[in-house]
């Protein structure tokens, strides 16, 4: 499946009507309660680029379909972390239609004590990985840990981790999906018309596709690979790594199935030593026949790269004719 980078805006704008819009931000970070040395803290900052990516897509397509939060909603998963969350999505334009995965940093409770101070000695401060998905849960109004949505005739399959840090070390921060998930997975992939894309959405990213990956980011991740194989309509949209979507040769992953990076709206990086003041993230626009995917800088307000994915009106046609 051949992808085009850097199609023209001006090109994608002289189109029909699309079918489907929505959007795809992550990493938006919010902070507020007390800081890791026991002072009251909120993160102004991470609260201004969240609002600014909101108005932002607003102004972009204010009759949008729907838009998915992947991930990292939070610094460390404590409630007030999600209330201040809460307080600036509420307080800000938004679809009805509003998805969220859980990121690592949504299990980053177990590293604070009662207190809200970041007491690392005592990992996990009897914080149970069941009280971060719960919370998470309770939170964002999700029905499950993984689950999926209809929209506009469109399947959106969300994943999330199963374990994290407090009970494996081996996660670490990365994503682990059962068996029981990835068979979900695959019957939920066989209900998806043939000839739609379906979307996808897990926070951390599959090592070694787009910019910033490690090898631990999804365990056993052969076993994700496979299922996503199967239907070469998948496109994966994941975050976790922040990288910039300024660099477009790094943005966009295709192994069968197309995988894009959503970078960071609190900061994205060009490396780990080198971090922008920027907000980014994706906005989608889908067409019969192709799926346009636009990275958009929400801090200057101006688009940065377009791509477009091919829609195969008979997807069992092109794997039979795959090498």
């Amino acid at each position: 499946m051949p992808i085009n980078p850097n199609v023209h805006t001006s090109a994608a704008s002289s189109e029909s009507a699309p079918l489907l819009t929505f959007s795809v931000i992550s990493d938006i970070h919010l902070r507020a309660g007390v800081s890791d040395w026991g002072y009251a803290i909120c993160d102004r900052t991470a609260e201004n680029k969240f609002a600014g990516a909101l108005h932002d897509l607003y102004a972009i397509d204010a009759r949008t379909d729907a838009m998915v939060i992947n991930g990292d909603l939070t610094v460390t998963g404590l409630p007030s972390d999600y209330a201040d969350m809460i307080k600036v999505f509420e307080h800000n334009p938004h679809p009805a239609n509003t998805l969220f995965s859980i990121g690592n940093h949504e299990f980053y409770a177990g590293f604070y004590g009662k207190s809200g101070k970041r007491n690392v000695r005592t990992f996990p401060n009897g914080v149970t990985e069941e009280t971060c998905v719960s919370r998470f849960l309770a939170n964002t109004r999700m029905p499950a840990l993984y689950y999926d949505r209809w929209i506009e005739g469109y399947h959106f399959i969300v994943l999330g981790t199963e374990q994290s840090i407090i009970t494996n070390r081996k996660t670490g921060d990365g994503a682990y999906l059962s068996d029981r998930q990835l068979n979900w997975l695959k019957q939920k992939l066989a209900e998806s018309p043939v000839n739609h894309p379906v979307f996808v959405f897990l926070h951390e990213p599959i090592p070694g596709s787009v910019a910033g990956t490690l090898k631990y980011d999804v365990r056993d991740a052969s076993k994700l690979v496979n299922v996503l194989q199967t239907h070469p309509q998948v496109i994966l949209f994941t975050g976790h790594t922040h990288r910039t979507l300024k660099s477009p040769q790094d943005d966009v992953y295709h192994n069968g199935y197309t995988e894009f990076n959503d970078s960071s709206v609190r900061y994205p990086v060009i490396s780990q030593q080198r971090w922008l003041t920027d907000s980014e993230g994706l906005y989608v626009k889908v067409y019969r026949d192709k799926v346009v995917v636009k990275s958009r800088d929400f801090t200057h307000h101006v688009w940065i790269h377009d791509y477009i994915v091919p829609v195969y009106p008979n997807y069992l046609h092109f794997m039979r004719s795959q090498p």
